[in-house]
C-alpha cells in the first residue's frame, strides 16, 4: 500500500506541476513528425517488394518462346498487380504496375537476356544460289547470338536500382 501511495503521490506532482501535461505533449509532437517518415518508409518498402517480384515475373515470362510480347507484358502485369493485390497494396494502380513491369523489362534487354532479337534473314551471296536443306536453315536461323555481361552478378544488383527509380516517379502519379 505504501507503494502504491507513493506512486500516487508522484503523479499528483506531476500533475499540478504542468510536467504530465508537457510530457504528454511532447509525444504527441513526437508521433506527428514521425508518422510521415514511418509511412514513407513503408511505401518504399513496399516499391521494392513490388520491383523485385517484377523483376523475377518479367525473367520468368520473357524467357518463354510460346508467347508474344504483348503477351508477355499482359502476363507480367497481372502476376504484379496480383501481388500487389495479395499484400494489400491499395496505391499500386495499373499504371504504376505497366511502368515498374516495363522498367523491369528494359533492364532485363540491358543485361542482354532477351531472346527476342529480331530475325534476319541472310544478305544474299555468291553462295546463295546453292540449295540450303531444311537442316541448314533451321540451324542458321536457331542461333540466335545473346550477349551477356561478363559479371552477371554485379549486374544482377545493379537491375532495382534503375527500376526503383522508375517505380518512384511512377508511384507519385495519380490516375
Amino acid at each position: 500500500m505504501q507503494i502504491f501511495k507513493q506512486i500516487t503521490d508522484v503523479f499528483n506532482w506531476l500533475e499540478s506541476t504542468g510536467i504530465l501535461a508537457a510530457i504528454a505533449a511532447l509525444i504527441l509532437v513526437v508521433i506527428k513528425q514521425v508518422q510521415p517518415y514511418l509511412k514513407l518508409h513503408i511505401k518504399n518498402k513496399q516499391i521494392n517488394q513490388v520491383v523485385q517480384f517484377a523483376l523475377t515475373t518479367v525473367t520468368k515470362f520473357a524467357t518463354l518462346e510460346g508467347l508474344s510480347k504483348s503477351d508477355r507484358k499482359k502476363a507480367a502485369d497481372k502476376d504484379v498487380a496480383d501481388f500487389a493485390d495479395q499484400l494489400g497494396l491499395t496505391w499500386v494502380t495499373p499504371e504504376i504496375v505497366d511502368s515498374i513491369v516495363e522498367a523491369a523489362y528494359q533492364q532485363f534487354k540491358k543485361l542482354g537476356y532477351d531472346n527476342h532479337a529480331p530475325k534476319t534473314s541472310p544478305e544474299p551471296t555468291e553462295n546463295s544460289a546453292a540449295p540450303q536443306t531444311p537442316a541448314s536453315s533451321a540451324s542458321s536461323t536457331a542461333q540466335v547470338p545473346t550477349s551477356k555481361p561478363e559479371n552477371e552478378a554485379e549486374s544482377a544488383s545493379q537491375a532495382p536500382q534503375t527500376i526503383q527509380s522508375v517505380a518512384n516517379s511512377g508511384s507519385d502519379q495519380n490516375a
